[in-house]
């Protein structure tokens, strides 16, 4: 016997718009925003740009897991591509992140100025 969709997921072809992922990616930026600008103040330097980082990720993580509940369209915009974006941002700013940044963070000493 053979198993065409192991897994029960079909992929509908729709024309209308999907709006969804949209909205989630803009919700996870403005998120993201906020809550760095409310952090900048009262956490150090050293420790902003990481948590940034890692707030992309979780919600990266998150719209996937999401995205993995809904059918994928071909021709939209889905959840998958708005967890894809998030990745991306979360991985270039990874990416700026210093070595001796995260060593002063781990050390808990003050950055000189």
């Amino acid at each position: 016997m053979t198993i065409i969709n192991p897994v029960g997921r079909t992929r509908r072809r729709t024309s209308e718009p999907a709006i969804g992922p949209q909205l989630v990616l803009t919700g996870a930026l403005a998120a993201v925003l906020i809550v760095t600008a409310l952090f900048r103040h009262t956490m150090s330097n050293d420790a902003l740009l990481p948590s940034v980082c890692v707030s992309f990720l979780v919600l990266a993580a998150a719209v996937s897991a999401f995205g993995w509940t809904r059918p994928a369209s071909d021709l939209n915009f889905s959840y998958w591509d708005a967890a894809g974006v998030l990745t991306f941002i979360g991985i270039i700013i990874g990416a700026m992140v210093e070595p001796e940044q995260l060593v002063r963070l781990v050390a808990g000493e003050r950055p000189a100025n």
